[in-house]
């Protein structure tokens, strides 16, 4: 019984890491974008930045301009490249904040 119990306990622990890790992994960044004023411009937006190696999640936020976009803490962010980005978009980048967790959702906002 106390083995079972030990076992029970460890893969318990085991999870709780692995669920932990995962999420401390994960960074934030909140872009300003002037420019995106429909769901089109949002889309296509998204799409681009869904490319970059280590993004997972992205969401738009049309009355405030703004993209979340959640990364694994890796992932180049650089603001030339986001200022890049956005121009071939027909967009213009702004300002970007950092945030240690991602508290991005895969909906839609207005």
């Amino acid at each position: 019984m106390r083995k079972i119990l030990l076992i029970s306990a460890g893969i318990i622990l085991l999870a709780s890491n692995a669920l932990a890790k995962d999420g401390q992994d994960q960074v934030q960044y909140d872009l300003r974008v002037d420019g995106m004023t429909c769901p089109f411009c949002a889309a296509t937006s998204e799409k681009a930045l869904k490319k970059i190696d280590g993004v997972s999640k992205v969401s738009t936020n049309l009355e405030t301009a703004t993209i979340s976009v959640c990364t694994d803490g890796k992932t180049d962010m650089a603001d030339e490249k986001l200022t890049k980005l956005f121009k071939k978009k027909g967009f213009t980048y702004v300002s970007k904040t950092k945030q240690e967790t991602c508290s991005v959702s895969d909906e839609k906002k207005k």
